[in-house]
């Protein structure tokens, strides 16, 4: 199968290139991800047997790519798998009977733990949490066997992972997906980590309001790790086409004023001390932010915000001219429309999100399973976006340009844990090390911090 030409593929990265160059484009950009759940029941294949084997999916994939004109990749795969959570005996990443993964609301720190929380984060991860969650890792109820399990899930998703990358790579080939403007890094607001599985949704409001104090002090503790976790590996070489997103998920459920005092500041540093380094940061506002916009548009220019359930209106007035936007549109509509209604909402959309550039299409959020999606209407779609959402003044300089050096570095502490052994540390123990072994030997353990902290999110 012949692969798209260099012009198509050259003209989907220049679109959205020139919006992260603060430049109108030539037309709206569209970002479009399918998960393996939902192709997998688009082409009446098991989902289950997907998790483990991806090509299962290249036949339903070229068949769709063909039809879905999207300039990224229209392969979003899976972010939990049971590869991994099943090897791993996971009790926080569990598949259906249907298939599907869910996230339950999981604990795996108690009320009274804060202190051991703050006293060295990564420790607690390692000591309790990682043993709480995944149950083969776990000296208790796995004994003697739990190194040998982490080590089958890494040759596991190792050989899934090989066969993925071989799928992503034909269809970008096939299709031309631009893949080197967007994020390539993946950070963790500090509250919402501690929220998402430390402490459950639940668990955190009550903490907000009975140990609040000792959640700030949580938060302050933790900042050092999440930091390093989110951050530019290279700081010396930052690329603007690339960055770091954030998953928001606490922040539009808070009091504005639990928002302000808890919640915030930590985010608010850690975007900052990124945008220090030259990164750009973008976030997934998830739920209706409406109320906080105004917050939201004092962080750093050119960031990257993808909302859900914030007025569209709203959120164009009062960071379009500052920031760049993406999704929003209703995926219900694919379902609940006409193909002529959809197509005629599609470009009321586009009459409200895309003046003045910064907008890439996509939707509020991602279907669950194919049911979501008439892929007629997405089709139909696609091609409005693609032909309605053309600007005649491409070129045209929009946004306000971020500068780095209007951002200073915050005084936090260097990340330090009995667990982390940094350059110095490994000198110490094994004086002989040439320095060529250094930049090998820090990536290996800042990917193994990165690693457990992602497996307790």
């Amino acid at each position: 199968m012949a692969g798209t030409s260099d012009a198509v593929r050259l003209e989907k990265e220049e679109n959205l290139r020139d919006i992260y160059d603060n430049k109108i484009p030539k037309r709206v950009p569209i970002s479009i991800a399918l998960s393996n759940a939902v192709v997998a029941g688009y082409a009446g294949l098991d989902i289950r047997a997907t998790y483990w084997k991806p090509s299962l999916l290249r036949e339903p994939l070229l068949e769709l790519g063909e039809r879905v004109n999207t300039d990224n990749s229209l392969y979003g795969g899976s972010v939990y798998t049971p590869v991994s959570s099943q090897t791993l005996r996971s009790i926080n990443k569990v598949m259906s009977s249907t298939g599907y993964m869910q996230h339950p609301n999981t604990v795996c720190m108690e009320a009274d733990e804060y202190d051991e929380l703050i006293a060295d984060p990564y420790a607690f991860i390692m000591e309790k949490c990682i043993p709480r969650l995944y149950k083969s890792l776990s000296s208790e109820s796995n004994p003697c066997k739990n190194i040998l399990a982490l080590l089958q899930e890494n040759q596991l998703k190792a050989a899934v992972s090989r066969e993925d990358a071989e799928l992503r790579q034909e269809l970008n080939e096939r299709f031309g997906y631009q893949s080197r403007v967007g994020f390539n890094g993946f950070g963790r607001a500090p509250m919402d980590w501690v929220a998402d599985q430390l402490r459950s949704f639940s668990g955190i409001c009550i903490d907000v309001r009975r140990s609040r104090a000792k959640l700030i002090e949580a938060l302050e503790a933790v900042y050092p790790m999440i930091y390093k976790v989110g951050v530019c590996k290279d700081p010396e070489n930052v690329d603007r086409y690339r960055g770091t997103n954030f998953q928001l998920h606490m922040a539009s459920y808070l009091r504005e004023k639990d928002f302000l005092e808890v919640w915030l500041p930590t985010w608010k540093r850690q975007v900052e001390d990124y945008a220090s380094l030259g990164m750009r940061s973008g976030a997934f506002l998830e739920h209706d932010w409406g109320r906080l916009l105004d917050y939201v548009n004092e962080l750093p220019a050119g960031s990257v915000f993808a909302f859900e359930s914030t007025d569209a209106k709203l959120i164009k007035e009062k960071l379009g001219k500052k920031h760049i936007l993406s999704g929003g549109f209703p995926l219900q509509h694919l379902t609940k429309c006409t193909k002529s209604e959809v197509i005629d909402k599609t470009k009321e959309w586009l009459d409200i999100m895309a003046p003045g550039g910064q907008y890439i299409f996509g939707f509020d959020k991602g279907a669950i399973t194919h049911e979501d999606i008439n892929f007629e209407n997405l089709v139909a779609v696609c091609e409005t976006v693609r032909e309605y959402g053309v600007y005649d003044n491409p070129g045209t300089p929009a946004g306000e340009v971020f500068n780095k050096s209007d951002y200073t570095h915050s005084n936090s502490p260097a990340f330090k844990s009995k667990y982390y052994t940094d350059w110095e540390d490994y000198l110490a123990e094994f004086p002989y090390t040439p320095n060529e072994a250094k930049s090998l030997l820090t990536q290996n353990e800042d990917d193994f911090l990165t690693l457990m902290v992602m497996m307790c999110s």
